[in-house]
């Protein structure tokens, strides 16, 4: 019995070898595209805008908010629409249900009876298709070249528009979308976590603009010139990230301005956090498939310097982060006293000392991002929003 053990040392120590090896080289990959394109957005974001913007710009505008069973928060979006620092008479505002099942439609007549201050139409859809379709039936309506997007559960600061729409005012510039900041941002683990990943993607995003465009673009907020786009993107799921792609791809720029904040609530719990996180998940690598493909055959507009690591971090890093879990597991499970064991094992209990937050979210996100790819490539799409239970 020892003879055998020592015969099979070698295949023991070889293994064990390979699979330090293989997982030193999938840190790395995996790391190092996080780290060398922040690093390099970061640079990016210090810069100033390359554009030229009238800060007196007011044009007129309207305002879209696309609701489904949004009893409960559709009085005081409304509210906060009409408390805006902004001409009345150069914004009208559509609301367009798409089939709500609750008390959203009667809560917002009862809103438009009570101030005829403000110029607002309610339009319905009669079967639920989705947010897209639902802003595509209100498209029908506009009436002015600029139209803002806001989900009814996001509110805005006063000032936002102000801030906000001279950056259209260039002629390069043909759509804006805002930064997401979470009003129960240290709530729980869960909030504590999207927080720091809010802060991360809105460096990205600024970064992202200040090169040339973002197609990560936030549904709390979305300012586009009709001239840019023809339809809400309903392709890909992704109503805004899909339509800023369609604006780069008709020659305009789609870009993240710091001003244009915005405020919602984000789910407490993972599991709410988990339904949300994989049907966006699912969205952008749709989105980011999507690009590949233009890129391959030579149409996609946006930058190459934005394209590639983006495709990297929602396609390529989910299956290496696979790879590295399946080779951390492996380890543990053979060789658990290893020096290679002891010293991951270390490594992991001092990020969940020091940098917790970072940590969990980094690995939540890979692994909801790796969940959504699976989907993806299953065939399931998200195109109809849907709300956490």
């Amino acid at each position: 019995m020892a003879q055998h053990d020592v015969l099979n040392l070698p295949i023991v120590m070889a293994l064990m070898h390979i699979l330090s090896l293989l997982f030193a080289l999938l840190l790395s990959i995996f790391l190092g595209s996080y780290l060398t394109y922040f690093a390099y957005l970061w640079k990016h974001a210090k810069a100033p805008w390359n554009l030229q913007f009238d800060r007196n710009f007011q044009p007129k505008i309207t305002i879209l908010v696309p609701v489904h069973n949004e009893e409960k928060t559709i009085e005081s979006k409304l509210e906060n629409i009409k408390s805006i620092d902004y001409p009345k008479e150069k914004m009208e505002v559509i609301v367009v249900d798409d089939a709500s099942e609750d008390k959203t439609l009667e809560e917002a007549k009862s809103f438009m009876e009570n101030n005829s201050d403000i110029n607002l139409r309610i339009i319905r859809q009669n079967v639920h298709a989705g947010k897209s379709a639902a802003l595509n039936k209100a498209l029908e309506f506009c009436t002015t070249d600029i139209v803002v997007v806001s989900d009814a559960d996001t509110f805005w600061p006063s000032e936002i528009l102000q801030k906000t729409l001279p950056y259209l005012s260039d002629p390069k510039v043909g759509a804006v979308t805002g930064r997401g900041v979470n009003r129960n941002a240290f709530q729980s683990w869960v909030t504590k976590g999207e927080n720091f990943y809010l802060r991360l993607t809105s460096l990205l995003r600024l970064g992202e603009s200040k090169i040339h465009s973002t197609i990560r673009f936030e549904g709390g907020f979305c300012a586009y010139k009709r001239s840019a786009f023809k339809w809400f993107d309903y392709e890909t799921g992704s109503d805004d990230s899909g339509t800023a792609l369609e604006t780069v791809q008709n020659g305009f720029r789609a870009i993240m301005a710091p001003e244009a904040v915005f405020y919602t609530d984000f789910p407490t719990k993972f599991q709410e956090k988990f339904k949300v996180k994989v049907r966006r998940a699912n969205q952008l690598i749709s989105l980011w498939f999507k690009c590949f493909k233009l890129m391959v055959g030579g149409k996609l507009r946006l930058p190459k310097r934005i394209a590639i690591p983006e495709i990297m971090l929602f396609i390529i890093d989910p299956l290496i982060f696979l790879a590295l879990s399946a080779t951390t597991v492996i380890a543990l499970a053979l060789f658990p006293l290893s020096f290679f064991s002891i010293t991951l094992t270390l490594l992991i209990v001092g990020f969940l000392v020091f940098a917790r937050h970072a940590f969990v979210e980094l690995v939540l996100d890979n692994f909801i991002l790796s969940y959504a790819l699976v989907t993806f490539l299953a065939g399931r799409r998200y195109v109809a929003w849907g709300k956490p239970d």
